[in-house]
């Protein structure tokens, strides 16, 4: 839990950054809703963004047309004042060419290959067939055609995993007014976004559900980029001068509150509301959430998608855990994920389908409302900033504190 992992740090506080950084996105809260490519919903983006937080709305790999439309619905269904962002995935950060590959990796993605194929066809007599993997030249078109949409459709917050974008699309963006957030996983990651340009960044904290952002040296990736957010935060927080916000296991307001004292500028939450009633969180996945008797570990493992996610393990976990490891750290390396995860939903079978969650998963709370739920963690968040400060400072010098998220809401 990020409440024990955040102790009061002696590091640079949030101060003018955080202010900036609150102030450049357009809200008063703190409170940041996580990408989530296939949970986000234009439906779930607008709820946050109404509400008073800032939303970032997950489009992952999704084509040009595809980004256009959702954020065209998300716009529709948003008040005036409301603001969110989008994020995608850099194609160079998630794609390796398979002449890179080791004669181990090569070994274990054909292995890979062959047992998705025989769980698609126990599940299903009609599993559809694996199409090939797309090269890293049309990645980089797709990407190129998001870039387009954010211009076109007038979205000035974008945010990315896997890296940052070439310099000459920071270029165009920047030019056009676009905020830029980027994804770090450890100091070299931080300090090579703000070299690139990035305007904030995102400290992802090893508590974080869903696929670790990883760009720098992603196959060894366990030997430094599995940083607590405690850690990662404190370290990222000396070694850059952009705002960062935090990720990691943080699940309601007391968790918020201690990532702003540590020095965050706001704390980006995504599995708190992997349960909401907007989220398109699945039916199995909801059920395994919200299981109190016997919650299941999480892990973080390449045999789902061929990168580092963590979820809930289950039987497909334990069973490929040896050949993941081998695995080249790339979505290419396992293209039949996805589809795989497809067949596995329709077929209810929560022992082979990926559950994505943080740590934090069992304070999940019972199905919500993403209105709700940011309300509550707004006034759990402001319940434990006056706690906290109650017992520093004396009565009537509190209105000077940390920023508020109950102005203008």
């Amino acid at each position: 839990q990020v409440v024990a992992s955040l102790p009061r740090l002696q590091i640079k506080p949030a101060g003018m950054s955080g202010n900036m950084l609150l102030s450049r996105l357009g809200v008063n809260c703190p409170i940041m809703l996580a990408p989530m490519f296939g949970i986000s919903t234009p439906k779930l983006t607008a709820a946050v963004a109404n509400a008073g937080g800032f939303a970032i709305h997950g489009a992952g790999q999704a084509p040009k047309e595809a980004v256009v439309k959702q954020i065209r619905d998300i716009k529709r269904l948003l008040h005036p004042e409301a603001k969110f962002g989008v994020n995608f995935f850099v194609p160079a950060g998630f794609h390796v060419k398979p002449e890179r590959w080791t004669h181990a990796q090569k070994t274990a993605v054909a292995e890979a290959a062959s047992r998705q194929a025989r769980a698609m066809q126990e599940m299903s007599d009609d599993a559809p067939s694996i199409p090939p993997s797309p090269t890293l030249e049309g990645l980089e078109e797709v990407f190129k055609g998001q870039l387009d949409a954010l211009l076109e459709e007038g979205v000035d917050v974008a945010s990315f995993i896997y890296g940052f974008p070439a310099a000459a699309d920071v270029k165009r963006l920047q030019a056009a007014g676009i905020y830029l957030i980027g994804t770090a996983t450890s100091v070299a990651e931080a300090q090579t976004l703000e070299r690139l340009g990035a305007n904030a960044i995102i400290a992802q904290g090893s508590e974080s559900g869903a696929h670790r952002g990883t760009f720098l040296d992603a196959d060894n990736y366990e030997e430094h980029s599995l940083l607590s957010l405690h850690c990662l935060l404190r370290k990222i927080k000396e070694a850059v001068s952009v705002p960062v916000i935090a990720a990691g296991g943080i699940m309601d307001g007391a968790d918020v509150a201690a990532a702003l004292e540590a020095g965050a500028s706001a704390a980006a939450l995504g599995t708190a509301f992997l349960t909401t009633t907007e989220a398109a969180t699945t039916a199995p996945h909801r059920r395994r959430l919200l299981e109190r008797n016997e919650p299941a570990e999480t892990t973080v493992t390449k045999c789902f998608t061929g990168k580092p996610a963590r979820g809930l393990v289950n039987n497909w976990a334990m069973d490929m855990d040896a050949i993941q490891k081998k695995l080249p750290n790339c979505f290419n390396g396992m293209p039949a994920g996805r589809i795989l995860q497809g067949v596995a939903v329709k077929a209810q079978r929560d022992d082979v389908m990926y559950l994505w969650a943080g740590q934090g998963y069992t304070r999940c709370r019972d199905e919500m409302g993403a209105a709700q739920l940011l309300a509550a963690l707004k006034a759990e968040m402001e319940t434990a900033k006056v706690s906290h400060l109650s017992a520093e400072f004396p009565a009537g010098n509190l209105s000077h504190q940390a920023v508020s998220c109950t102005s203008s809401l």
